[in-house]
């Protein structure tokens, strides 16, 4: 079993169902921003009526959000962001930074600015360990010594290139795929096995099927999908026969924060902690936690912090 299958296995692909699709990941943010109601939802989503409803359901099922009534004597409900949904708060605040700066002003649906209420200072939100509250680079990240010296006592673990398959993805093979915002790129869960992959190391066709023991036809559209939007580059290594290598482009590298931050999660709550390899940060030797630092005054930010500035389209 290789450190890879560690970092990436069963457990982790399971957590990351919950939130590997593109609806989900656009009404988290919308709740993270305060929407609560069903209507606020599928304008800023875009959702269908059934599309929404279906994954409003999801969520609640999976305890991410809960359904209440707005006041005792009202039937009108709204949707809040139960303490595991907030959990994906730094995964929604890089998520934001990235598209600013990665994508543009493509979304009426993206506040403007984020202002940190400690300093009243727009927030440039910055990833860091949690223990030395230091940045970090892809680089300084490595397996856990007691992970690695454990690889062959826990072939328990069903690693991605074990026997069993793991569930087909949400997303249909027909979906339009097209790079519209953060959500379009990430909201899948093969295309975040992949990049994890990529992070740590795997570089060819071979090598990524093997160890997500993903369909070729999955597998073939999901690396197109990050090479059309230059997260990925296609390197030809081999002429007869063709054969290509897939680096990370710089914008590719930009989002290793914001997917690590997701697979911390599915560690945390939906994967047994104690069967998923930790990573460590090598600047202070501690198991990586990631937190989010305001640029601006250097602060450690929480949910209850940040003050968004209404989008461009002016909420009404």
């Amino acid at each position: 079993m290789s450190s890879n299958h560690l970092v990436v296995n069963s457990a982790i692909a399971q957590g990351l169902d919950v939130i590997g699709d593109r609806w989900s990941l656009l009404i988290l943010r919308d709740a993270f921003m305060g929407r609560r109601r069903f209507e606020e939802f599928r304008r800023y989503t875009g959702a269908s009526k059934a599309t929404l409803t279906r994954r409003l359901s999801a969520l609640i099922e999976q305890g991410l959000m809960v359904k209440r009534s707005t006041s005792p004597s009202s039937t009108r409900q709204e949707y809040c962001l139960s303490a595991k949904g907030g959990g994906l708060f730094p995964v929604s605040l890089l998520a934001w930074r990235w598209e600013h700066e990665w994508l543009g002003d493509v979304s009426n649906s993206l506040p403007n600015e984020l202002i940190h209420r400690c300093c009243q200072l727009p927030i440039a939100p910055q990833a860091v360990c949690g223990e030395c509250e230091q940045a970090f680079s892809l680089d300084e990240i490595r397996l856990s010594a007691v992970a690695v010296q454990s690889i062959q006592h826990i072939e328990e673990i069903k690693s991605l290139s074990g026997q069993r398959r793991v569930r087909s993805p949400h997303i249909s093979e027909h979906a339009d795929l097209r790079l519209a915002g953060i959500s379009d790129l990430i909201g899948d869960r093969w295309t975040l096995l992949i990049l994890i992959s990529a992070f740590f190391g795997a570089k060819r066709y071979e090598a990524f099927a093997k160890q997500l023991n993903i369909a070729s036809n999955i597998l073939s559209s999901r690396l197109n999908l990050l090479v059309d939007n230059a997260v990925m580059q296609r390197h030809s290594y081999q002429e007869s026969p063709p054969r290509d290598e897939y680096k990370l482009t710089a914008k590719g590298l930009s989002l290793f924060p914001i997917v690590i931050a997701m697979r911390q999660w599915a560690v945390e709550w939906e994967a047994d902690a104690n069967a998923v390899a930790g990573l460590v940060h090598s600047g202070c030797d501690a198991l990586l936690s990631i937190k989010v630092k305001c640029g601006g005054c250097g602060e450690i930010v929480g949910r209850q912090d940040i003050e968004y500035v209404p989008p461009n389209d002016n909420e009404k």
